[in-house]
């Protein structure tokens, strides 16, 4: 009767989803202390116009979309995996923000791997 209801699919379990992502590629990270990194957050919607602004300017595809902080460091999410060249843009923006040292910025990079975890089974007695 459960068969006929439900189909040759009733006794099928449904397989859990057990992989999770890295890192998304589409990002620029660039490495600060956590007073700089805050002082960046405080203008973060200024700073995501600026830089789209400079980007428009080389004609670039690229956009930012939004930046957020992460440990000891920031990340400006793109719609695009950035190029070398929208990096450097990037790096000169805020070397030339008024109010932060050219010197605490170092160059912008790309996430350095992109990993995930798969668990394939458990073992049990």
């Amino acid at each position: 009767m459960h068969e006929a209801a439900f189909g040759q699919h009733a006794n099928r379990v449904k397989k859990i989803q057990v992989t999770t992502k890295g890192p998304s590629r589409k990002q620029a990270i660039i490495p600060v202390h956590n007073d700089l990194a805050e002082s960046i957050m405080g203008d973060a919607s200024i700073h995501v116009f600026q830089i789209n602004a400079q980007l428009k300017n080389f004609k670039s595809l690229m956009c930012s979309e939004f930046i957020w902080p992460c440990s000891g460091e920031i990340a400006i999410v793109t719609n695009n995996v950035p190029n070398p060249s929208n990096l450097s843009i990037i790096e000169k923006y805020f070397k030339s923000v008024e109010g932060i040292n050219s010197n605490d910025i170092p160059s912008p990079r790309l996430p350095q791997s992109k990993s995930y975890l798969k668990i394939m089974g458990l073992p049990y007695l």
